[in-house]
């Protein structure tokens, strides 16, 4: 049986959040949460790879303190690092 893009959305989504450090779960997840529902499946596709990191290389490599591999280098990681995650924080609760 194959996967509805939306339980691939759910699934990932789950992933994103609950990654192990709650660094981790706040910028992975908070960047899921905004921009999972738009993604297209080239970009799920992408999203997916990045989360199949361990917690503390991606981390590392989001936040700018190690250099990620140039295969990863792609949209979806380049919209990760500048996500803003306190701004979205404000975002929603100004709602």
């Amino acid at each position: 049986m194959t996967e509805t893009i939306e339980a691939r959305r759910k699934r990932l989504l789950y992933r994103a959040m609950h990654r192990g450090f709650k660094e981790a779960d706040i910028i992975i997840g908070g960047f899921a949460t905004a921009h999972i529902q738009t993604m297209t499946v080239a970009e799920l596709d992408e999203f997916e790879e990045l989360i199949g990191f361990p917690d503390k290389e991606l981390y590392e490599w989001i936040i700018g303190r190690q250099q990620a591999p140039a295969n990863l280098s792609g949209p979806i990681f380049t919209r990760l690092q500048a996500f803003d995650a306190v701004q979205e924080v404000r975002n929603l609760t100004s709602l």
